[in-house]
């Protein structure tokens, strides 16, 4: 699943206008939430019904019916039968590059490294997967263990956070656009959402003191509702500063990067919560990173702007 992302960047940079490429990134994105959400209940039932392997071989199927109708379906704007002449003109018309257009990369992958904001976003999205792996690790765990909850509940209870970080998502994505459409400069319409996500996401560091269920599952929600909401901005970025023909790469970069966060996240989480027997110190240093992530849009990210290559 995280591979398909950055190659949806770039999609999004070819069919969409600047005007309308928010909206068009958290609805890829959140159909990201949408089967973490639908899985988890899906995945109790076949392994109380049909065993443990039966979950892998299912999710599997699934791939390979997304590949065929993908292969089937999938051109670029120019080639598709299903854009007409003005539909095509009316979305490069509306973007600063036209994306997809023909010519080759300005530049290397590992150059791209060079330029302040590639770092920024690296950095940030490094923090913000150190906290969305949690969720997609340990939180189901945290919910059985800390919380007492059988594992059928689990399953339900565990569709909360990804379900509401859905909908918030797409009303972060709609009021980014418009704010744009408005003409508030692209920079702060991006970091109002990367900077005030992140910092909403910080809420997970207070689950761990809350005695309730519901009270620790509301935190944990609205962390989740933040991340949803940087989320919207955080693969817009890859469009808005990639140079001509790189923004696929500059995603895939990026991805990367966030992944060592991702591969840490619950491996630091479960050696705390082994020698501790505790998630407490483990969501305080998840909410520790977001206002990492928060800091570093806020104040080492530049203006949001095309890498102009010499």
């Amino acid at each position: 699943m995280r591979r398909q992302l950055p190659s949806n960047a770039g999609i999004t940079a070819k069919w969409f206008p600047d005007k309308e490429r928010a909206r068009a990134t958290v609805i890829f994105d959140c159909g990201n939430k949408f089967g973490t959400a639908f899985a988890m209940p899906l995945i109790v039932w076949l392994m109380v019904n049909y065993g443990w392997k039966t979950p892998f071989i299912v999710s599997g199927l699934f791939g390979f019916v997304w590949v065929a109708l993908w292969l089937a379906y999938y051109t670029d704007p120019e080639k598709s039968k299903y854009a007409n002449k003005a539909e095509v003109e009316y979305i490069r018309n509306g973007q600063e590059i036209k994306e997809g257009t023909g010519g080759e990369a300005p530049l290397k992958w590992y150059q791209l490294l060079r330029y302040r904001n590639i770092q920024a976003m690296c950095i940030g999205f490094f923090m913000s997967n150190y906290a969305i792996y949690f969720y997609i690790t340990w939180f189901p765990t945290y919910l059985v263990q800390a919380r007492g909850m059988s594992l059928v509940k689990m399953g339900y209870v565990a569709m909360i956070p990804p379900l509401s970080a859905l909908c918030v998502g797409l009303i972060s994505a709609t009021i980014s656009d418009w704010l744009y459409g408005k003409g508030v400069p692209k920079t702060k319409v991006r970091k109002v959402n990367l900077v005030g996500g992140m910092l909403v996401a910080s809420s997970v560091a207070l689950a761990g003191f809350i005695q309730t269920d519901v009270g620790a599952v509301a935190l944990l929600t609205l962390s989740y509702c933040g991340l949803a909401c940087s989320g919207s901005a955080l693969w817009t970025l890859p469009g808005d500063v990639a140079p001509r023909n790189m923004t696929s790469t500059v995603g895939a970069l990026q991805n990367c990067i966030s992944n060592i966060g991702g591969i840490l996240g619950p491996i630091v989480t479960g050696y705390i919560v082994s020698t501790t027997n505790s998630f407490v110190p483990a969501l305080m240093i998840t909410g520790t990173a977001t206002v990492i992530g928060a800091l570093t849009y806020a104040f080492y990210l530049g203006e949001v702007k095309h890498i102009e290559v010499d």
